[in-house]
């Protein structure tokens, strides 16, 4: 009975903690009008603005094909690999994503005996 009187003092204990922590948060308190009048100017100031974003009136580009492209382009070593190459790096990580899950399932089973 001793343990329950305890374990009720420790509950009381949190709510308070819980109640005396949250009146204290700001997260929920009035604005400040001085933020209030700042947020206000900044929307005017915004909506008065015209957004360009012209970046230098360049020619747009009228389709992205493999001609329009250059020969030499970035890529990374994996790009450089071909197909076969990249197949023990899939396996791989098919291997890494499903061992933790295959590895629980044998754990939870022998737990059961």
């Amino acid at each position: 009975c001793s343990t329950m009187s305890s374990l009720r003092s420790v509950a009381v204990f949190l709510v308070f903690a819980v109640a005396f922590l949250a009146s204290g948060s700001l997260a929920f308190a009035p604005a400040n009008p001085i933020s209030v009048q700042a947020s206000a100017a900044r929307s005017q100031i915004g909506s008065m603005t015209p957004l360009k974003m012209g970046f230098f009136d360049e020619k747009e580009r009228d389709a992205l094909t493999r001609d329009s492209e250059p020969e030499e382009y970035f890529q990374t070593n994996t790009d450089k690999m071909t197909d076969e190459e990249k197949i023990p790096i899939a396996i791989a990580g098919l291997v890494g994503i499903s061992l933790p899950f295959i590895l629980g399932l044998i754990a939870l089973y022998a737990a059961r005996y």
